[in-house]
């Protein structure tokens, strides 16, 4: 099947060629530049500069350095409709891909524990989540992305190797079950399962609170309590978002595993790629459409940033006068 596939990815049609390698090249791009403005915008807007939006940071490194160092590859391969980086490129894709990967969910994970006790226990975040522990949350979330990223670079029954319907490296779940069940359950069921649960009671608590503060007439509560239900929106959206591009590709990982084999389509794979590399793009569109202020700050930096542009273009043509 694995042949099957470096066939079909190497007799492409030109027209398949440049759409699949365009369309991934334009979702790198997004990916980067999108990631990127979402961090410059918290680090020119001092309001921005909150504890939850410390995680959202995080969250966007942890897609920019998705997009530099694992997505070009894949643009290149579906390019040339083969691999051409050799082994130990193949392996820097692979580990940076599940690495980053981990890192983002357990990020969404932290996210979510965060906004459980700021909503339903309040006098608890103040304790907790201070910005110096924020910082170690988010090396410990890395140093467990690594831990669990490391082991096929040394177990004997499993690696990172080129897989052809994707056009990328990545582990080979099926080759180790014992690892592929280690990942499933430790890192992709126990984050969800806990996310699934901090959302509800966090949903369920504002909704209670808000009917409480109406009834009592009391205002400036409400509105604080608004507030906190509209960041927790936007941060549920990115979770949706990201479980919404991550569940498939988790579903077919299961039945290559279970199967002991990849037997699906290329289509499937390719769409596996796709899937993982947009759930490093949606986030700044989510931000741009739930967030006031992250929207207000996107527009201030495009709209200075085209300006600037224009600016230096008459300058050049006044110089060429």
């Amino acid at each position: 099947m694995t042949e099957s596939l470096s066939v079909e990815l190497a007799t492409r049609t030109k027209a398949v060629e440049w759409t699949e390698a365009v369309l991934l090249a334009v979702i790198n791009i997004v990916a980067f530049f999108g990631n990127f403005l979402t961090c410059y915008a918290v680090y020119r807007n001092q309001r921005l500069r909150t504890l939850p939006n410390m995680f959202v940071i995080a969250l966007g490194v942890s897609d920019i350095l998705m997009s530099t160092f694992c997505m070009p590859f894949t643009v290149v391969t579906l390019f040339h409709g083969r691999w051409m980086f050799g082994e130990s490129f193949c392996r820097f894709q692979g580990f940076g891909a599940l690495t980053f990967g981990l890192v983002s969910m357990g990020t969404m994970g932290l996210i979510a524990v965060s906004r459980y006790y700021c909503v339903v226990k309040p006098e608890k975040y103040i304790v907790l989540f201070k910005k110096q522990r924020a910082l170690l949350y988010i090396a410990v979330v890395w140093c467990a992305a690594l831990f669990g990223s490391l082991p096929p670079i040394f177990i004997k029954n499993g690696r990172f190797e080129f897989q052809p319907g994707k056009a990328m490296c990545l582990y080979t779940f099926e080759s180790n079950i014992a690892y592929t069940v280690f990942i499933e359950c430790v890192y992709v069921a126990a984050p969800l399962t806990i996310i699934t649960i901090c959302y509800a009671k966090v949903f369920r608590t504002v909704s209670r609170s808000n009917q409480v503060f109406f009834q009592e007439n009391t205002l400036q509560q409400l509105r604080a309590n608004v507030e906190e239900a509209k960041v927790t929106k936007t941060l549920a959206a990115v979770m949706v978002g990201f479980t919404c591009c991550w569940l498939p590709i988790s579903i077919m990982d299961n039945i290559d595993a279970a199967r002991g084999e990849h037997t699906l389509p290329r289509q499937a794979y390719l769409t596996y790629a796709f899937l993982a590399y947009l759930s490093s793009t949606v986030n700044p569109f989510i931000y741009g459409t739930t967030n006031r202020q992250f929207k207000r700050e996107y527009k201030s930096i495009l709209r200075m940033t085209v300006c600037f542009r224009s600016q230096n273009n008459n300058n050049s043509s006044n110089n060429n006068s």
